[in-house]
């Protein structure tokens, strides 16, 4: 089981990867790619935002039977990400779109705190998203202040 644990982390982190480039690119881009670094970001974050409301489907399915009260607000909530993301694409200036993904991204950190608050998700896999999420709320707040 560790074997597999340590490839989540493996691919989690390598997730992290294009937040990582996108933003650093942002500060070292010239004024004409600037926009194009700044979509590459924002369209990745949506993506993985939903990822992550998937990730919690998944959490309430299994949980339907042990647990159907959390389950069903689990379900409820899962889909929160995906519609709040495609909203995102919406918003006019990319350095609100980074600070709305920021503010998506913790608030979905903190559903993560409360499922692992309520044993419904591994310690393990806790740790690693406190570690993720802080990488991606950092590289998307950066982008926020990278210059234009």
């Amino acid at each position: 089981m560790s074997s597999t644990i340590s490839f989540a982390r493996a691919l989690t982190y390598a997730g992290a990867i294009p937040f990582v480039v996108a933003t650093t690119a942002l500060f070292f881009s010239t004024a004409n790619h600037h926009a194009l670094f700044s979509k590459l970001l924002i369209t990745y974050a949506v993506v993985i935002a939903s990822f992550l409301g998937g990730i919690q489907w998944g959490v309430a399915i299994s949980a339907i039977e042990t647990a159907p009260t959390s389950a069903r607000n689990l379900l409820f909530i899962s889909v929160l990400p995906s519609l709040l993301a495609w909203i995102i694409l919406f918003i006019p200036t990319s350095g609100a779109q980074f600070l709305a993904a920021a503010t998506l991204f913790a608030t979905v950190w903190a559903f993560d705190a409360l499922l692992a608050l309520q044993k419904l998700i591994p310690s393990w896999f806790f740790k690693l998203r406190c570690a993720i999420s802080a990488i991606v709320i950092a590289c998307l707040l950066l982008a926020y202040f990278s210059p234009a």
